[in-house]
């Protein structure tokens, strides 16, 4: 893979100069969803839940906390109209609940150095011996290039709350994830947290209260 992803990069960069890229959403795919739950739990033993009203958010920046705007609302809004097709009701406060759900919202910038290889690895060009220099290990680059590519993450978690006391403790009983990379959009960050929560309910057939 690494060769593709050198090729690839390259090419990129060569292209980038003489024609404007296409928009970001219009290249990238859905976020890839994984869904992990506690097998000894039999979901059918709770009735209610109760969720945040605000996602955490976790960044780079120390300044962000939560997401609570309409965007936010938006996706809570997924998470309940899931939970109660689900068969769960509400509750009016989490003292109540059974469940207890939040989310968290991650997102993350990662920096690749990519050297420029043996002539940026295409095949066909000419070795150091073609220039009348055939000693050492051919080409050296004495600099990198690097690019940036921003991936999120949209963590759904559901606790319970029903048996916390007796256990002394506040078991995760389900986690839907749903991660990839994504632009500066915020509709298209927020239609992938919203393509997630659905996602990942639709691959959890055993969440069900009945």
């Amino acid at each position: 893979m690494k060769p593709i992803l050198l090729l690839s990069a390259a090419a990129l960069l060569m292209t980038s100069a003489c024609k404007n890229l296409p928009p970001f959403e219009n290249l990238s795919s859905n976020f890839v969803v994984v869904t992990k739950y506690d097998t000894s739990v039999d979901f059918t033993t709770y009735k209610t839940f109760s969720i945040r009203d605000t996602i955490t958010v976790i960044t780079g920046d120390p300044r962000d906390s939560v997401w609570y705007d309409a965007n936010a609302q938006s996706i809570i809004a997924e998470v309940v109209k899931n939970m109660k097709a689900a068969g769960y009701t509400e509750a009016p406060t989490h003292q109540t609940a059974d469940l207890a759900v939040q989310l968290i919202g991650i997102r993350n910038t990662t920096i690749y150095a990519v050297p420029p290889g043996y002539w940026w690895g295409y095949p066909g060009w000419a070795p150091p011996c073609y220039w009348g220099y055939c000693g050492g290990y051919g080409y050296w680059y004495p600099y990198w290039f690097t690019y940036s590519v921003n991936t999120g993450s949209i963590v759904c978690e559901i606790a319970d709350l029903k048996n916390a006391n007796k256990l002394g403790k506040i078991n995760i009983l389900w986690d839907g994830i749903g991660s990839g990379q994504i632009g500066s959009s915020t509709s298209f960050i927020v239609n992938q947290c919203l393509l997630t929560v659905d996602q990942a309910f639709q691959q959890s057939p055993y969440l069900k209260a009945n």
